[in-house]
């Protein structure tokens, strides 16, 4: 026996387990008698955010709704039966074609590095530019304040740090905390159009903030250049309910 086939043995172990637990989710609405046929569809919404999952998931709630209320009155006959079989075979069908969203990767949403240093030759002459002094101390700034909130995040939260929307007398070099930031804030900090800062906050709030920029960037919805643009200034502190 090789020392890589344990490995082997744990990936393949993973993987058959993958397939059932992703045929386990398929068959949800068929195990749980239509009950729950809309729930794969929900989660499919919950990670594209699109029209066409929610109408889908909207039309199988309404449909279990139907199930659930005859079963209570006790109801039979074929309309009923066909609305039992109709909803269990689309809950399945939602379930397989919104597996790759609901399992599939997103691509998360990194801070973009700092800017490349410029040439030497030309450091004397750039150096002396008011402009870039002030944007080199805001990135300093920046930099100071992100390692107060990694290393004593108590001292982060009463400095307000990356808060924009609170009165505060330390300069953290213009950073902005998308865990905690109101829609205000958001809209006023990083120029967001104030509908999408408002619904951003809403679901953030309902999640309780975002553990990671991957769970940002997988659920939060927002398009990834609307990120991306100021990338270098956002922060991720955890979560505080209002």
């Amino acid at each position: 026996m090789t020392m890589g086939d344990p490995v082997q043995k744990q990936s393949a172990g993973r993987a058959v387990a993958r397939v059932i637990g992703h045929g386990l989710w398929i068959l949800i609405p068929i195990l749980s008698l239509s009950i729950l046929s809309w729930l794969p569809a929900t989660q499919a919404w919950w990670r594209s955010r699109s029209a066409g999952w929610a109408i889908t998931a909207v039309v199988l709630a309404l449909a279990c709704a139907g199930i659930v209320v005859g079963m209570v009155g006790d109801a039979d006959g074929a309309g009923w039966g066909l609305l039992l079989i109709g909803t269990m075979v689309g809950g399945v069908v939602a379930a397989a074609l919104g597996r790759s969203v609901v399992f599939g990767s997103r691509p998360a949403v990194q801070p973009r590095p700092a800017a490349a240093p410029a040439p030497p030759t030309s450091a004397h002459r750039i150096a002396a530019d008011p402009a870039v002094q002030a944007v080199l101390e805001r990135r300093e700034r920046r930099t100071r304040a992100r390692e107060i909130a990694t290393h004593d995040l108590p001292m982060a939260y009463e400095l307000a740090i990356g808060r924009p929307d609170l009165p505060r007398t330390f300069d953290d070099g213009g950073l902005v905390d998308l865990n905690n930031t109101s829609a205000d804030g958001l809209a006023t900090a990083l120029g967001w159009p104030r509908e999408t800062a408002e619904a951003f906050v809403v679901a953030r709030d309902l999640r309780g903030g975002y553990a990671s920029w991957d769970e940002l960037g997988a659920l939060s919805g927002l398009e990834t250049p609307l990120v991306e643009r100021d990338a270098e200034r956002l922060i991720l502190l955890p979560h505080r309910p209002a």
